[in-house]
């Protein structure tokens, strides 16, 4: 089951993408610069304030943000891309960091086009819940397997993680992986206004062996740390920072191989947007007569198992 989730992050998404025209980058804000200054080395930039503190200033009960992505996968050599999913909802802080997340996630597939494989299910929309440590999930894979009465499924020790093998890999609400992606900054420019606040952008390349080291939503993910090619994975991206130094956007790309399984190549580009910084949020776990736990569904003890842990082994050689 984990090996089959996998591929379906690689071959399988290369036969689901449809020839489609080149979908044009997302526009800047009307307020914007009409036309972006030339990237200027980060050293002749004067040093900016601390976004690693701006950050932690917003670690209070009750207060959030709100979050909006879009994945776009690219096939070899540009001529396939589509948006793969999209995923939008509200984060909770406490006093030292994210706490809960409310996300819904939807995905982009071209119709009549999983060749007789079945992967309706594996794509249908979901909405996840994760408090105090454990994920609630409405829709997705098991919908057809909950038992009677039953809404949401229980993963316990799953604690909020915004990270995903094919969605955004760059948790900007970690402070040490903000602090370690923006020590690889490149170059800096102006990055036009969003959320109602002229930007900077940043940008950079980090690897994935970097992101496992200092990101416990990475580690997480991958369970393993990643070695040989995995290891030296570059990620680049691109970090927009407010006027009062918040994270506003944050765009990364990668190119994973999967020759073997159908000699290509596939890059994920992803695209999230923070807003409303300091909301007021509270996110609750589910009605509990509406939440059943993986041994209740009507699937096989060994799929149960696997179904929790997706995507580890997907960077592995």
């Amino acid at each position: 089951m984990r090996r089959t989730l996998a591929a379906l992050t690689g071959a399988t998404l290369a036969a689901l993408i449809a020839p489609l025209p080149a979908l044009p980058a997302p526009a800047e804000a009307a307020s914007g610069p009409a036309t972006a200054a030339p990237a200027t080395p980060a050293a002749a930039t004067a040093p900016a304030a601390d976004p690693v503190a701006a950050l932690t200033r917003r670690f209070k009960p009750h207060r959030g943000v709100r979050l909006a992505e879009n994945t776009k996968i690219v096939g070899e050599g540009k001529k396939y891309r589509a948006i793969f999913t999209r995923r939008a909802g509200t984060l909770e802080f406490g006093s030292k960091g994210l706490v809960a997340s409310d996300l819904t996630t939807r995905f982009t597939v071209p119709a009549k086009s999983d060749g007789g494989l079945g992967l309706a299910g594996v794509f249908a929309p979901s909405r996840t819940i994760s408090v105090r440590g454990t994920a609630y999930t409405s829709g997705g894979l098991f919908t057809d397997s909950m038992p009677e009465g039953k809404k949401w499924l229980r993963t316990p020790g799953a604690p909020s993680s915004l990270v995903s093998a094919v969605q955004q890999i760059i948790s900007t609400v970690e402070p040490g992986t903000l602090r370690a992606t923006l020590a690889r900054t490149a170059a800096r420019r102006p990055g036009g206004t969003w959320d109602g606040t002229r930007t900077t952008v940043h940008s950079g390349t980090i690897t994935l062996a970097e992101l496992f080291k200092v990101s416990p939503a990475v580690r997480a993910m991958l369970g393993t740390r990643p070695t040989g090619r995995s290891a030296t994975l570059p990620v680049t991206w691109k970090i927009y920072l407010g006027s009062d130094q918040l994270v506003r956007r944050v765009v990364s790309s990668y190119t994973e191989s999967t020759r073997g399984l159908n000699s290509t190549e596939l890059t994920y580009v992803n695209d999230t947007r923070y807003t409303g910084w300091g909301s007021k949020v509270t996110i609750k776990a589910p009605p509990a007569d509406q939440v059943a736990d993986f041994d209740e569904l009507a699937i096989g003890a060994d799929e149960a198992r696997d179904a929790q842990d997706p995507v580890r082994g997907y960077f592995e050689d």
